[in-house]
């Protein structure tokens, strides 16, 4: 077992903000307190491997579980295109169903649509988010990838997952897109999460915008709940409120690097109860890097309350490449399914291949999982 150390402050918040329901070693240790914080990464095992169920390229977002009995039903973007997966159990998976397709020419998701997030509405209704990609005219991001201007749309299901209707656009760019401009652009690859007190539904997404000099980062944005099948109830985070709107306004962000040459990506947000911790999985790229990993990878950070993510609790957990280049390893789109709803026990499911590529004997990225525990010390 490879233990590393790493010293992070945790702060623990009011237990009564908490809902009542609900082999590698890193320790994230507070100085001067007892609350060390132990993260546990056993060893991989793949789930489905590439063409597995006729799937290329997958995960490529987010896995958003629907239930998990009687029998298990998770949706994930694969290709261009999201699936339903059906099996006994989390990890053994039968039957994959596409359940939202690309859009037609013109639309904003005319080149991809990846579902990353789903939630189920008091009405029984699925809400859906997802990754939606305008590929028309841009030009390639390379290895084979289309470049895209990317948005947040919803869709909505009423048959427990079997189909999806879509709203549109929830949560779009302030910079319009430019074919001639980056091979990525726009706001993407979101998360969602439920607050605690019950009022507020938080999407965390991708900025890939490089406003005013910055990087690419994670941002947040937020709605009612009563207004969360409405597209224009979203308000983005910005200069310390959400005072925004989600179609087109400005932003801050709520979690960056604080490097040059570096960005945080692919955000999946979640709550430990027994830490009273906002938790955070995310990958930081160091760009120039290329496929010399090591401040890139897979990291952890904490919050008090999902808005403000410090620097100094931010940490590596995993050193890797994480974006996807032929010929070389890749690791990405991290989701935690805990075993109990806000535990501290269960499964980092993420995309992964040894050697990325389209052509044998490399692969696109497939379904990996690994055990977690992130705990007190």
């Amino acid at each position: 077992m490879h233990t590393i150390q790493i010293t992070i402050a945790i702060f623990l918040l009011p237990l009564s903000l908490f809902a009542t329901e609900t082999n590698s070693a890193v320790r994230l240790q507070q100085a001067n307190t007892e609350n060390a914080i132990r993260i546990d990464l056993g060893p991989s095992e793949t789930v489905l491997a590439d063409n597995a169920l006729g799937l290329r390229a997958f995960p490529d977002g987010r896995l958003s579980v629907i239930r998990t009995k009687p029998e298990c039903r998770v949706i994930l973007a694969a290709g261009v295109s999201s699936y339903l997966l059906e099996g006994p159990d989390l990890g053994k998976f039968t039957k994959a169903t596409m359940v939202l397709d690309k859009g037609k020419q013109g639309d904003c998701d005319n080149g991809y649509a990846g579902v990353n997030a789903v939630m189920r509405a008091k009405t029984g209704e699925l809400l859906a988010i997802y990754h939606a990609e305008d590929q028309e005219g841009m030009q390639s991001a390379g290895s084979g990838i289309p470049g895209f201007c990317c948005s947040v749309a919803m869709a909505v299901s009423r048959d427990d997952g079997t189909t999806f209707e879509k709203r549109g656009p929830v949560i779009t760019g302030r910079v319009p897109k430019s074919p001639k401009g980056t091979p990525d652009q726009g706001v993407g690859e979101p998360c969602l999460l439920a607050e605690p007190t019950g009022k507020f539904l938080y999407a965390y997404y991708t900025s890939h915008e490089r406003m005013n000099g910055r990087n690419v980062d994670i941002c947040l944005a937020r709605c009612l709940m009563t207004d969360a099948m409405q597209p224009g109830g979203w308000k983005k985070f910005n200069a310390g409120g959400f005072n925004e709107p989600g179609l087109g306004g400005k932003d801050s962000p709520v979690l960056t690097t604080g490097q040059q040459n570096e960005d945080a990506i692919l955000p999946y947000v979640f709550i430990i109860q027994e830490l009273r911790q906002f938790v955070m999985l995310f990958c930081l790229n160091a760009w120039r890097e290329g496929s010399n990993a090591d401040r890139s990878g897979i990291y952890v950070s904490f919050s008090d309350d999902g808005i403000r993510w410090p620097l100094e609790r931010m940490q590596q957990i995993w050193k890797v490449p994480v974006i996807a280049r032929e010929g070389v390893e890749v690791a990405w789109h991290p989701t935690f399914i805990p075993d109990e709803a806000g535990g501290t026990r269960g499964w980092l499911y993420y995309g992964y291949s040894s050697n990325w590529g389209w052509k044998s004997p490399a692969t696109p990225h497939y379904l990996v999982r690994r055990r977690i525990e992130i705990r007190k010390q």
